[in-house]
């Protein structure tokens, strides 16, 4: 009996990873547009029932891909910070910022899509969480004074979060290749010119 229910149990939990990972390929394909728990299902190969076991609603699904980008860039942070190609912290945090927006622009944009983070509240502990990683990296960074440091995190994240909000206002993810350049390049110059 216990064997049944953990096979049970597996095959439950790859019902909803597999609802995320078709969502996610979708998201990255077509943009959020595309994006129906219809269209998840199809491409998921599961039924739209049991996407509904699992998400009320569309933007439920939205959310769990959100707080997953969340999480997926707070790992991409701390595994920037300990290559030493990267140093120090604060240049690496960063460069893991930007090389995963612009790896996955239409995930990036959700997750900081405003309509998204005011009615939800997972979604913006998400961010905090990952935000404290980041300034974390901030506060070792020997170029800025300390009393600056937790102030100059929160203005460097709020820059980052500005760059969301101006590439996710480009239809179906298409923005002009130079904007992209100067933003990062920009971004970039601040970071590593903290004084």
């Amino acid at each position: 009996m216990k064997e049944n229910l953990k096979d049970t149990v597996l095959e439950v939990g790859g019902v909803k990873a597999k609802a995320l990972g078709a969502a996610a390929q979708i998201l990255a394909t077509r943009g959020a547009e595309a994006l129906s728990l219809r269209a998840i299902a199809e491409s998921a190969g599961i039924g739209l029932a049991s996407i509904y076991h699992y998400f009320a609603n569309k933007d439920e699904l939205l959310v769990s891909l959100a707080v997953n980008g969340f999480a997926e860039l707070s790992a991409e942070i701390m595994r920037y910070q300990v290559m030493p190609e990267h140093a120090p912290a604060m240049r690496a945090s960063a460069r893991a910022f930007f090389a995963f927006a612009q790896k996955h622009p239409a995930l990036f944009s959700l997750m900081f899509s405003e309509r998204l983070m005011a009615g939800h509240e997972v979604l913006r502990e998400a961010e905090k969480r990952t935000l404290m990683t980041y300034q974390a990296a901030v506060e070792t960074d020997d170029r800025i004074p300390v009393q600056h440091r937790t102030n100059a995190a929160f203005a460097l994240w709020a820059l980052g979060r500005g760059m969301a909000a101006i590439l996710s206002s480009y239809p179906h993810g298409q923005q002009p290749p130079e904007l992209i350049a100067s933003l990062f390049a920009g971004a970039t110059y601040l970071i590593n010119h903290p004084d």
